[in-house]
């Protein structure tokens, strides 16, 4: 069952308005040389400085390149905002995998629209992991994302969550998450990803 909503919609007009913040945002801390992430949910922006390191950047490289290379109607995009306009959420997903044809779908550049979504992928930072195990993982159903994958470069595992479901009043994934080590070959969606390269964090 694809996910639903289960809160009162925020008026379109109040989300293009949340919108034009965000990026006035993040426009702003660019022009002052910092990198953030400007996210809304419960109208409210949330601001996260983004201090990625090269480990994380690496296996966002590798995830991408492994899909686009099995697959020539795959698009990946990474540090690519997500959004559900109707729900009044948008987060910011460290890979994003479509096919083709959903993002020629697409009609504006500021966000994905979660349902054509294949894949959120993000890579668990150390200084905030609750953003993917706890905020991530609410929203990602809530927007209709069919298939959430968490990869933690602390203790190399990686957790596939799938089924988006209402069954219980709030979207969340039915599906038993499936859980994998650095080194498994990792289903994920349509593809499979070789983690036998991924990096650990360096203590």
């Amino acid at each position: 069952m694809s996910a639903q909503q289960v809160e009162q919609n925020m008026p379109a007009a109040t989300y293009q308005r949340f919108r034009g913040l965000v990026e006035a945002v993040e426009a702003q801390a660019d022009r002052q040389g910092d990198r953030v992430r400007a996210d809304i949910a419960n109208q409210e922006i949330t601001v996260h400085m983004m201090s990625p390191t090269t480990t994380h950047g690496r296996i966002v490289i590798m995830i991408s390149h492994q899909v686009e290379n099995q697959d020539e109607t795959a698009a990946t995009f990474a540090e690519t905002r997500v959004d559900h306009p109707e729900l009044g959420l948008c987060r910011t997903a460290d890979l994003l995998v479509m096919t083709q044809e959903a993002y020629e779908r697409e009609t504006e550049d500021f966000a994905a629209f979660a349902p054509d979504v294949s894949v959120a992928v993000e890579v668990v930072s150390s200084s905030n992991p609750g953003n993917d195990y706890i905020t991530k993982l609410r929203d990602y159903p809530r927007m209709g994302v069919p298939e959430y994958v968490i990869v933690d470069p602390r203790d190399g595992t990686i957790t596939v969550h799938s089924g988006p479901d209402t069954t219980s009043g709030e979207p969340r994934y039915a599906d038993t998450p499936r859980r994998y080590k650095f080194g498994d070959a990792v289903p994920m969606g349509r593809w499979t990803i070789d983690t036998a390269k991924f990096p650990r964090y360096r203590s």
